[in-house]
């Protein structure tokens, strides 16, 4: 459908991959170097190392798999069944708004607040 639209999307989702990439080799760093403790050399040395695991995982892991999993034709598919939902609930809450909007006149509102 939209070229612009899916590299939106596309872009999107690579770097919230990158973003995960890049965190979880945060998280593993912190706790490698808490749990061994390390001296200051040692841990700019697996913070380094960890560094280009990241890249190297974004390179080639996080932008193939977003290629991949992102396609044009898949994101035309999810967008228009997204769509499809999204008008079929609409439609069912107009429906239910006229359905209450007839039957409010029916209801005495005095009797919602008797003891039966």
């Amino acid at each position: 459908m939209s070229a612009r639209r899916n590299f939106f999307i596309r872009t999107v989702g690579t770097v919230a991959g990158d973003f995960a990439v890049g965190f979880t080799m945060a998280v593993a760093c912190t706790w490698v170097i808490e749990a061994a403790a390390l001296g200051l050399f040692l841990s700019f040395l697996l913070w380094l190392l960890a560094l280009m695991i990241s890249l190297a995982l974004s390179q080639y892991v996080v932008h193939p798999v977003a290629t991949v999993v992102l396609s044009d034709r898949k994101l035309d598919d999810g967008i228009a069944a997204v769509d499809a939902a999204a008008r079929s609930a609409s439609d069912a809450a107009q429906r239910l708004w006229r359905w209450v909007q007839q039957h409010h006149a029916d209801l005495d509102p005095s009797a919602l607040y008797t003891w039966r």
